[in-house]
């Protein structure tokens, strides 16, 4: 009875991390005031290649900020919280060199990367990736509890923590499913550098 109880206790938290996760409140920065002369589009170029990103059109943009490492995209890591964010481009802040979005600015230089949305949702990579954190985090608690209340058999600790896995891992990936639905796939990302793409900046 105790085990049920502390199986059930784990399967309520790990679903509760999940959830909190996948809410993914987008934090609005509001104490900047950036010049109102926006130019509204962006033009990535390398060497003879170029895309233009119009005023509109949704983005996502990977940034360094703070970091030594730029933030990921969505889907691609369970750390929803700090992926980047969908957002329509609204213009280039030349003076002070920002780009602006509808939720955010980014200054040029802490740019990484800049994506171009597609038709198409990221349903399926947000399922899948929550499935497999779920069911390795589901196969966690049980393989401890057992192990530390003296289980002698190997296979049946693999079997349960198996079928806990897959019951975590199952109700995951649909919340991941579910939250995927508002994240537009990703058609192209072009990294920003030196040697790779560079913003016209005109």
């Amino acid at each position: 009875m105790k085990t049920k109880s502390y199986l059930l206790s784990w399967f309520i938290f790990t679903i509760s991390i999940f959830i909190l996760n996948d809410a993914s409140f987008i934090n609005i920065k509001t104490s900047f005031l950036y010049s109102q002369e926006l130019q509204p589009s962006l033009i990535l170029k390398n060497g003879n290649n170029w895309i233009e990103i119009k005023q509109g059109d949704i983005i996502y943009v990977r940034s360094y900020n703070e970091k030594i490492k730029p933030n990921k995209l969505p889907g691609s890591t369970i750390g929803s919280f700090t992926s980047a964010k969908p957002s329509k481009f609204v213009g280039l802040d030349l003076q002070n060199r920002i780009l602006v979005t509808e939720f955010d600015y980014i200054y040029l230089s802490n740019i990484h990367s800049i994506s171009i949305s597609s038709s198409k949702t990221m349903a399926f990579e947000f399922a899948a990736n929550n499935f497999a954190h779920g069911f390795l985090a589901g196969t966690i608690f049980p393989l401890i509890l057992f192990l530390s209340e003296g289980g002698e058999n190997p296979m049946a600790l693999i079997i349960f923590a198996g079928f806990f896995g897959t019951f975590v891992g199952v109700p995951s990936a649909a919340i991941g499913l579910i939250h995927g639905l508002a994240y537009p796939n990703i058609e192209n990302e072009f990294i920003v550098g030196q040697n790779d793409w560079i913003i016209v900046e005109k």
